[in-house]
């Protein structure tokens, strides 16, 4: 295989690989089906369950973005891929649970395959 083929070849993996994404499991705490809101609603994001509001778990939110590391951190854009997730599972809001970079491959004139991933409970809150 020539340079210029192994070349396209990486380039064709880098794209397919590193692609924002998300996944929702859900958790089975609610039988009740919330239908599925815009994908910037503007879920909320909040560091621990909220105190004094009830709200209904409707399963968990696994989100990454390819990139960042030494130069850039784009944690900041996994999150907002679980905000897209809860949105389009009737959430109005997201308990992260984590967020992280992983996979850093650092070398000058190669390539990385870091991502930065998060991950939450996608709840809606009692009216």
């Amino acid at each position: 295989m020539n340079k210029a083929a192994k070349a396209c070849g990486l380039a064709l993996l880098m794209v397919v690989s590193g692609c924002t994404g998300h996944r929702f499991v859900a958790t089975g705490v609610t039988q009740a089906q919330y239908p599925p809101k815009p994908k910037n609603c503007g879920a909320k994001v909040l560091l621990r369950p909220p105190e004094g509001i009830r709200y209904t778990e409707l399963g968990i939110c696994m989100a990454k973005a390819p990139g960042g590391g030494m130069i850039s951190d784009n944690t900041p854009d996994a999150i907002e891929e679980l905000q897209r997730c809860a949105c389009l599972q009737g959430g109005d809001g997201i308990i992260l649970g984590s967020a992280n970079e992983a996979g850093v491959m650092p070398a000058f004139g190669g390539y990385s395959q870091q991502v930065a991933k998060a991950q939450g409970v996608v709840v809606v809150f009692e009216r």
